[in-house]
């Protein structure tokens, strides 16, 4: 306390100094319109930059959670749009065909021949072999094993995978299978030629297996070609989905598949 009052007497002629220079700028700018409206327009500057600068930070350090909310409404979304693909408009959810449950990509590959992704739910989640994966772009790929916390997905970029899809525009069947090349791009097969398709058309699931719901975003057809004795045009597609960075994904578990597949196992079988 002593070192503080002598710092105070040492100082007094500045500190009375700026006193009255405090009070000298207060008095022009009380009494004066055009520094007093000045003064006031930079003080309001300055205040929203320090409120940007605050909200700005606030945003940052929220950024995990707003994500997480994005999620999750996404997630709704891609329910209600795969069951409303159904021309099913229920309030019931335990009668929705589809419901999507959610997980992350913790490892992924993309530059392989056969490209898998590792996700962060298992068995304890749901999560069982054979489910499809989308993201909020679109088609990811397969499950194909599972542990109690952990997931293994064949993605779209290998070369084993098959998707049953369809050209929207004009409702025709085909198959898009990876060709091992761009991870950005993937083949478009089984096309007619007697099917008028042009650059841009867009290509989404067929919904004729018990994997996928109809009408999902693969890609868009990117180029094609066909020669004169072509049964089927050679066509690729931009695909959707960016394997680079995928972060969040979606598994779809249909309650009807083991009704549906066993159904058409014993046709096949006949």
């Amino acid at each position: 306390m002593q070192n503080l009052l002598n710092f105070l007497y040492r100082f007094r002629t500045f500190g009375l100094f700026l006193l009255l220079e405090g009070v000298c700028a207060w008095l022009i700018i009380a009494y004066n319109q055009r520094p007093n409206a000045a003064f006031l327009n930079s003080s309001n500057s300055l205040v929203a930059g320090v409120n940007l600068l605050t909200s700005n930070t606030t945003n940052y350090f929220q950024l995990k959670q707003i994500n997480s909310q994005l999620v999750a409404e996404n997630q709704l979304l891609r329910e209600q749009l795969a069951n409303h693909s159904l021309g099913k408009v229920e309030l019931d959810t335990s009668k929705e065909r589809y419901i999507l449950k959610k997980a992350r990509v913790i490892n992924s590959t993309f530059r392989r021949s056969m490209n898998y992704m590792t996700l962060d739910a298992g068995l304890d989640q749901g999560i069982k072999p054979g489910m499809g994966v989308i993201s909020g772009f679109g088609v990811v790929g397969q499950v194909k094993s599972a542990s109690n916390s952990f997931a293994t997905v064949t993605s779209l970029l290998h070369r084993n995978l098959l998707i049953s899809s369809s050209i929207s525009r004009t409702n025709t069947l085909c198959t898009v299978q990876w060709d091992g090349e761009s991870p950005l791009q993937a083949e478009l097969k089984y096309v007619p030629r007697h099917i008028p398709i042009k650059e841009g058309d867009s290509i989404v699931t067929s919904g004729y297996n018990a994997i996928f719901p109809k009408d999902i975003y693969i890609g868009k057809i990117a180029s094609f070609e066909l020669e004169d004795n072509d049964v089927f045009y050679n066509a690729k597609i931009d695909l959707a989905v960016d394997f680079s960075s995928v972060d969040y994904v979606f598994v779809i578990e249909n309650r009807m598949k083991q009704e549906q597949d066993s159904l058409e196992l014993e046709a096949i079988t006949e």
